[in-house]
Order: structure tokens, then sequence, then C-alpha cells
């Protein structure tokens, strides 16, 4: 029993080539994680903005559509991606940012925001972590550490075996596109509206003790600090961005001065959140309310380029 447990803590270390740990997830959102690996180290393509969240940013930008407005618009080709991923949690977009300025040079940052921030790990952050992030993400209160431990080990066992076998991992399928909005004409049902509505008037009405919602808070915090010195390291503008859910009715994201102490927080207009044409389901645009999101954002992308 021994000798397993030394040699399972021995395979923790092992480093996992960055094609095998985004191809090992390949079930998850759509296998969007294989093209960002795609999009990040195989494609010349450069990277000038960068939008970083969950599946709210990947339902809302339609980075095409950006990247043609703005290359018309300055008369040089601009290329903006949308690396928003499934699920919340500021760990795992921490890590894909990081190999992300690692190959691209980004001008701007725009970072999604919710009315309030996750509590928890993203469940695929130890799969694509190194091993001293897995490690990093020991802070108070982080639920998932111990769970996390396991699956970064198990990474790496499967890494190794695969490795051993002769059986690697199979590189990104062909993508001709080089953007990554999920693109939707679903328009949601008034019943999906209503019931958020009404889930949000109960969650608003439950307080929590000041403590306890501060170590809750403490792991988010953490990477989003993380993110913005990555960004400012190396000379990258940030943006935030909030993404309401269809029925919370907040103007603003609960954590916004927290927000502000980094940069601007950019508020979409009552016309298209208020609008129930512009929603898929009750947390996510379809194509009607990302095309306006994108364009309402223009006019805060145009002046970053130019500083």
């Amino acid at each position: 029993m021994l000798p397993f447990l030394v040699g399972t803590a021995g395979m923790f270390f092992i480093p996992v080539s960055k094609n095998f740990s985004y191809h090992f997830i390949r079930g998850e959102c759509n296998n969007k994680a294989a093209w960002m690996y795609h999009r990040m180290f195989e494609d010349k393509h450069n990277t000038d903005i960068v939008f970083s969240g969950a599946s709210q940013t990947g339902s809302a930008i339609d980075d095409k559509y950006i990247s043609e407005k703005l290359s018309a618009a300055t008369g040089t080709e601009i290329s903006a991606v949308n690396f928003g991923f499934c699920r919340r949690g500021r760990d795992i977009q921490y890590v894909m940012l990081k190999d992300l300025f690692a190959q691209k040079q980004p001008k701007i940052l725009v970072i999604e925001v919710a009315e309030d921030e996750p509590k928890k790990s993203h469940p695929v952050f130890p799969y694509l972590a190194e091993s001293t992030d897995v490690f990093g993400s020991f802070v108070w209160f982080n639920q998932r550490f111990f769970p996390g431990l396991w699956k970064a080990t198990a990474v790496r066992f499967e890494f190794v075996k695969s490795t051993l076998l002769g059986e690697p991992m199979s590189v990104s399928e062909s993508r001709p596109s080089r953007f990554g909005y999920l693109s939707s004409e679903q328009i949601v049902s008034p019943g999906m509206l209503n019931e958020n509505s009404e889930n949000w008037q109960k969650r608003l009405g439950k307080t929590k003790p000041r403590l306890l919602r501060k170590s809750e808070l403490n792991y988010s915090k953490h990477y989003i600090e993380k993110i913005v010195e990555l960004a400012r390291k190396n000379q990258c503008k940030i943006l935030f961005l909030y993404l309401p859910e269809s029925g919370s009715n907040l103007k603003h994201p609960l954590l916004m001065d927290y927000y502000q102490q980094f940069s601007e927080v950019i508020i979409l207009p009552d016309e298209i959140v208020k609008n129930d044409s512009n929603w898929k389901d009750a947390t996510h645009f379809n194509d009607s309310g990302a095309l306006k999101t994108s364009e309402y954002i223009l006019s805060f992308l145009s002046p970053c380029l130019s500083e």
C-alpha cells in the first residue's frame, strides 16, 4: 500500500502536455477546450481582444462581428476571441488566460461578471492546472481543494498511461473558424423567465453572516486579483462586463465597488436586458441579444485600442 501511495503522490508532479490536458476534457462545453487549445497553440492569428467568462460570455459575445467592425473602423486587422467556457469558476479562467498570454499578446481583456461571484472552484480546473496552480488553490474557502488533488493526479496518470502505451491524445480537429461565439436563434419561454425571476426574489431575500460571506468570496477574489496581475504584467487593458440573468433585476453587480478598483464595469442598457426576445433561456442571450451586446460594447473597446 505504501509504495502505491508514494507512487501516486509522485505522479502528481508529472507535467502534462497542454495538448493532452485540453483534449482530456473534450466532453465539456461542446468540446470548446479543444478549440481553445487550437486557437492558442496552433492558430497563427493574433488575439487582440479576449473575452473571458462562463457560458454567458460564450452566448453574449459575437467575436467575429466585433473583429470585423473594429478592423473596418481602425483600418487594421483586429482579432477578438470569445473564451467563454461553460460553468462559472475564476480558477479555470486564470489557468486558461495564463496559457493564452504565454502564446499571444492581447491588448484588451474583458472579464465577465455576474450578479455575484461563484463560491466554488470550477470542476474542470484540476485537469488543466499545473501542479503549482493546484497547490496554489489552497485558499480559504475552497471546498474542492482535496477532490482537486485527486483529479490532478488522475489526469497525470492518464497522461503517463497514454504515453507508455503509445496512445497520444488526438490533435485538435480542423476548425475553419477562429471565433468562439455559441450561436442560437432560440427564444425563451415566458414560463422560464417567470421562474428565474421568482428564484431571484427568494435568493435576494436571504442574508448570510458577514464573516461567512467574506470567507465564501475569498476564493474568487484571489483569482480575480491573479488575473488582473497577469494582464497588467503583460501590458493588457482590463474591462469588466456585467452579464446578469434575466430575472435578477440587479442593475449593478453586488461587488461593483470591488471591480471598479481595478477597472471600468460595462453595464448593458435596459433595452437589451429587459427585451425578452434577446434571451435564449433565462440566463443566456440568443443571437439577437448577442448582436446588440456586441454592438453596444464597441464604443468601450475602440478607445482602449488607441491607448
